[in-house]
C-alpha cells in the first residue's frame, strides 16, 4: 500500500493516482466526506449538546476505487471526545482501502469570563464577571460554567477584560495570613477560651493552620472559623 499526505495527515490508500483507473470507477472524495461527517456528529451527539462538526478536505489528487461494499467509519478516540480529531473511512471490496479525514467537534457553552480588567489578589464580584458562549474543546486549560463558584474567590493574578476565568486562575479568599496575630479559641465541651495567637501560614475558610500560643508559645493546629479567628477542639 502507498500512502498520501495531506497536512501531515497520513491516509492510507489501497489506490492512489492510478492512471489506469477511469473517473468513472472512482469512489467519491465527497461522499467519503460526507460518511466522516455523519460519523462524527453522530458520536459528538451521544456525549454532547447541539455539537458542530467543521471538516476538513481530502487531498484532490487522491484517486480510490469505487466501492461495491458499504463505507465503514470508525475512530480510535481518545480523550474528551472535542477538538481536532480523524475519521478513518474504509472500504473492504472490491479493492481494500482505508483514508482518514480530519474533522473538528466544536461544543459551545456558556462559560465565565471577565466582564472587565480584573487585578491581581482581587475579589470576585457579580459584576466582575458574566457568562459568555465559547468553544470549549479550544479551552486547555480549563472553565468554570457557573458564576457561584467564581464569585467571593480571590484571583491569583490580573486578567484582562473578556478572558476566560480558569479554575486555577482563583483561590478561596485568604482569611489569616502567616505572622498575624489572631484569636485563638479553644474549645473543651461546652468550655470556651479565647487567647492571642501567631498564624504560622495562610490559610483560607474551613482550612486547617498551626497556629503558636503567644502566652504559653505552644503550637496547636486548629480551623479557620472567620477572618482572624481560628477554632481548637481540645
Amino acid at each position: 500500500m502507498r500512502y498520501c499526505w495531506k497536512n501531515k495527515l497520513s491516509l492510507l490508500c489501497g489506490l492512489f493516482l492510478a492512471v489506469n483507473v477511469n473517473a468513472d470507477t472512482l469512489h467519491s472524495l465527497d461522499n467519503i466526506e460526507q460518511v466522516a461527517y455523519e460519523y462524527a456528529l453522530s458520536m459528538a451527539q451521544e456525549r454532547f449538546d447541539s455539537p458542530q462538526i467543521a471538516m476538513g478536505s481530502l487531498d484532490s489528487r487522491l484517486r480510490l476505487q469505487a466501492c461495491d461494499t458499504r463505507l465503514e467509519a470508525f475512530n480510535k478516540l481518545v480523550g474528551t471526545g472535542i477538538g481536532n480529531q480523524t475519521v478513518g473511512v474504509k472500504c473492504n471490496a472490491p479493492v481494500a482501502w482505508t483514508v482518514y479525514v480530519p474533522v473538528k467537534v466544536k461544543v459551545f457553552k456558556a462559560v465565565v469570563v471577565a466582564a472587565k480588567p480584573l487585578s491581581a489578589h482581587q475579589l470576585i464580584t457579580a459584576s466582575d464577571i458574566k457568562l459568555q458562549q465559547l468553544d470549549i474543546g479550544s479551552l486547555r486549560q480549563g472553565y468554570i460554567d457557573n458564576t457561584r463558584q467564581v464569585i467571593g474567590q480571590q484571583l491569583k493574578y490580573p486578567i484582562a477584560l473578556g478572558t476566560v476565568i480558569k479554575p486555577k486562575s482563583v483561590q478561596a479568599q485568604k482569611l489569616v495570613h502567616r505572622g498575624e496575630h489572631i484569636m485563638l479559641v479553644a474549645l473543651a465541651g461546652k468550655m470556651e477560651v479565647r487567647m492571642s495567637g501567631m498564624a504560622l501560614s495562610d490559610a483560607s475558610l474551613g482550612q486547617r493552620v498551626r497556629v503558636k500560643n503567644i502566652s504559653s508559645k505552644r503550637v496547636v493546629e486548629g480551623v479557620v472559623d472567620a477572618p482572624g479567628i481560628v477554632k481548637v477542639t481540645m
